[in-house]
């Protein structure tokens, strides 16, 4: 059996990778600045774009030492405003009921929502937002729009209201699949 090294110095003269970069200036600066969507390619672009929002989210916050799975939870329930069932909450936040337990009790730990269980029904659950996670929460929000501005500053509202439109219906779509 050919060892590692004579692998991989025979698959490096199969691939010439001068074949395969851009040859002029102009392909590269193509290649940098520009991406084109084409139909079919939507969900790469919507994709790119919520890692990128996401990433400066994370950064803008990176003191408070919350994930984006634990900063969902507590902005839903400021939403809310009122005890959400936490099979309620999973389905808002589009997650499976179980991925959710260790989430908020990771936020219960931390003192940022608190449960109380149903008289009915002892294995339901009500979760709310303590006062320190409601301002949290209010402190996320408020970075998290500052954001949204600088993103959407040179965006007619006309156009914000189409795109916003657009993405309902793609996401009410999703519940007919």
């Amino acid at each position: 059996m050919p060892s590692k090294s004579k692998i991989s110095i025979s698959l490096a003269r199969r691939f010439d990778r001068s074949k395969h970069l851009p040859e002029s200036a102009e392909q590269k600066a193509r290649l940098e600045t520009s991406y084109e969507p084409r139909r079919g390619q939507l969900a790469l672009v919507i994709g790119s774009i919520y890692r990128q929002w996401r990433k400066h989210v994370d950064l803008s916050l990176k003191e408070l030492e919350l994930t984006d799975a634990m900063r969902a939870p507590l902005l839903m329930l400021q939403r809310v405003e009122v005890p959400v069932r936490q099979k309620d909450l999973a389905r808002m936040l589009y997650l499976d009921s179980s991925s959710l337990v260790r989430i908020l009790d990771q936020l219960r730990a931390m003192e940022l929502v608190d449960w109380q269980t149903a008289l009915v029904d002892r294995r339901t659950k009500y979760i709310t937002l303590t006062p320190s996670g409601r301002i949290l929460a209010e402190k996320i929000s408020s970075k998290s729009l500052d954001i949204e501005e600088r993103l959407l500053h040179n965006l007619s509202s006309k156009e914000l209201d189409f795109m916003r439109k657009g993405l309902e219906k793609i996401s009410r779509n999703f519940e007919a699949l």
